[in-house]
C-alpha cells in the first residue's frame, strides 16, 4: 500500500486495518491523502502541527480519521493521510439526487455532533459547506478541517467576513452559520447567492448583510415549519450580541432544537 503514498508518507499496518475491504481475490484501502504547499511562516507551521495534532487523536463518528502526516519534512510539499468516505454533498445537490427537507434533520444533526465534537477539542472548522461534507450511506461526515481555512463567501457569516481573513477559536458561530446555508442548499437544492454574478459581488453583499434571495421573507412562505426554523437559528448565531460576548446558541442547543422541531412534525431523525 505504500507504494501509492508520496514518498514522505508511511503508514503502519494497525493504522489502516479498519480502511481495507478484503475480497475475494484482491484488497482495496480506503484512504485519501491530501497534498498542501508547505506554509511559509514558522507561526504558520506551528499553527497547523497543533491543529493537525488535535485531529489525529480525535475520534469522532461524524468527523473523517486523520491518520498522520509529513508536516515535519523538509519537502516543499506535505501530505496528510485521512480517511476516505463516501461524497460529498455539493456533488448530490448538484446532480438533484440530495434536496428537499427529507434530507434537512439528519444532516443538520450528524453536522452539529460533528462540530460539537471538533469545538471541543478547540478546533474551528472554518470552511463549512455541502462540498466539505460527506455522505457515505446513511452518516455524514465533515472532512478539509487541516487548514484554518479562511471560508467560502457564501456561506461565511456577516461578522466573520467583516473580519476576513482573520479567525480565531472564539469564531464557533462561524461554523454554525455556515452550516445554516448548507441547509438552505440542501432545502433549495440552489447554492446561497446564486443569483449573484461572482464571488465579489457574493462577499460584498455578505459583509453588508444582506441574506440570499433563498432566504428571502417571500421564499420562506414555501419552506415546512421545521425547516425554516431551523435555518433562522442556524443563521441567528451569528448576531451581534453573540460575536462580541460569545454567547450566542451552542451546537448542543441547536441539537436539542433540530430535535423538538422535528419531534413536533412527527418526523424521524436519525
Amino acid at each position: 500500500m505504500s507504494n501509492y503514498l508520496p514518498p514522505s508518507i508511511r503508514v503502519a499496518q494497525e493504522l489502516t486495518e479498519a480502511a481495507v475491504l478484503h475480497g475475494a481475490h484482491s484488497s482495496v484501502v480506503l484512504l485519501a491523502v491530501k497534498c498542501l504547499k508547505r506554509p511559509r511562516s514558522e507561526e504558520q507551521r506551528n499553527l497547523m502541527a497543533c491543529r493537525l495534532a488535535k485531529l489525529e487523536e480525535l475520534r469522532h463518528p461524524h468527523v473523517v480519521r486523520y491518520y498522520l502526516n509529513s508536516l515535519d519534512s523538509d519537502a516543499d510539499e506535505i501530505s496528510i493521510v485521512m480517511e476516505a468516505w463516501g461524497v460529498s454533498v455539493a456533488s448530490l445537490v448538484a446532480g438533484k439526487q440530495h434536496c428537499g427537507k427529507e434530507f434537512v434533520a439528519s444532516f443538520a444533526v450528524q453536522v452539529l455532533q460533528a462540530l460539537i465534537g471538533l469545538h471541543s477539542v478547540g478546533v474551528v472548522h472554518g470552511d463549512i459547506k455541502p462540498a466539505n461534507i460527506l455522505l457515505g450511506g446513511t452518516v455524514y461526515k465533515v472532512c478539509d478541517i487541516d487548514e484554518a481555512a479562511t471560508g467560502s463567501a457564501c456561506y461565511m457569516s456577516p461578522s466573520r467576513a467583516r473580519r476576513h481573513p482573520v479567525t480565531s477559536m472564539r469564531d464557533t458561530f462561524s461554523d454554525t452559520y455556515a452550516l445554516g446555508m448548507s441547509v438552505l442548499e440542501v432545502l433549495t437544492g440552489r447554492q446561497p447567492y446564486c443569483e449573484l454574478d461572482n464571488q465579489c459581488l457574493v462577499f460584498t453583499h455578505v459583509c453588508a448583510g444582506e441574506l440570499p434571495r433563498s432566504w428571502s421573507a417571500g421564499s420562506r412562505l414555501a419552506y415546512d415549519h421545521g425547516s425554516a426554523c431551523l435555518i433562522a437559528a442556524l443563521l441567528g448565531s451569528d448576531s451581534r450580541e453573540h460575536a462580541a460576548c460569545d454567547a450566542g446558541a451552542t451546537p448542543r442547543e441547536l441539537l436539542a432544537l433540530v430535535g423538538l422541531l422535528w419531534e413536533s412534525q412527527q418526523v424521524c431523525v436519525h
